[in-house]
């Protein structure tokens, strides 16, 4: 492994470190608000499909959005290795879908705390503050809408 590369994925887990340290900060503190069991947060997959359980009507949008995510990135990643085009295309537009699904599932989850517009941008783009923002401030768990 070359030095550059060793930089590279040094920088990138010390991110991904931080980035899992936010969400579940954030994630703690939205859960606190809920019925659900706060300890929750420490699990990536399973915060997310609560969370998609507490802010959309569905209980299976959450298992919708993790098989378009997962499945989508599998066929990408499969395409790549094999060459078929097709399953590769597939992958991509799956994981747009997930993307959509998440876009929504942000504005479901502003509305559920009865919150405006911008945290919905915040949790789209930065998603630990946004939940950060809701957990810390005065907002409170409304249901799904």
């Amino acid at each position: 492994m070359t030095v550059e590369l060793t930089k590279i994925l040094t920088s990138y887990a010390i991110f991904a470190v931080i980035w899992y340290v936010l969400q579940t900060f954030g994630y703690l503190k939205v859960l606190r608000k809920t019925p659900e069991n706060k300890m929750l947060a420490f699990i990536p997959v399973l915060r997310e499909l609560v969370m998609f359980k507490l802010v959309w009507k569905s209980k299976y949008a959450g298992i919708i959005w993790f098989v378009c995510a997962i499945g989508g990135l599998a066929l990408f990643l499969a395409a790549a290795n094999t060459g078929i085009q097709i399953i590769g295309w597939i992958g991509l537009v799956m994981m747009i879908a997930s993307i959509a699904i998440h876009i929504k599932r942000s504005g479901k989850q502003a509305k559920a705390f009865n919150i405006s517009g911008g945290i919905t941008t915040l949790l789209i783009f930065a998603n630990p503050l946004g939940n950060i923002v809701i957990g810390m401030g005065q907002a409170e768990y409304k249901g799904a809408k």
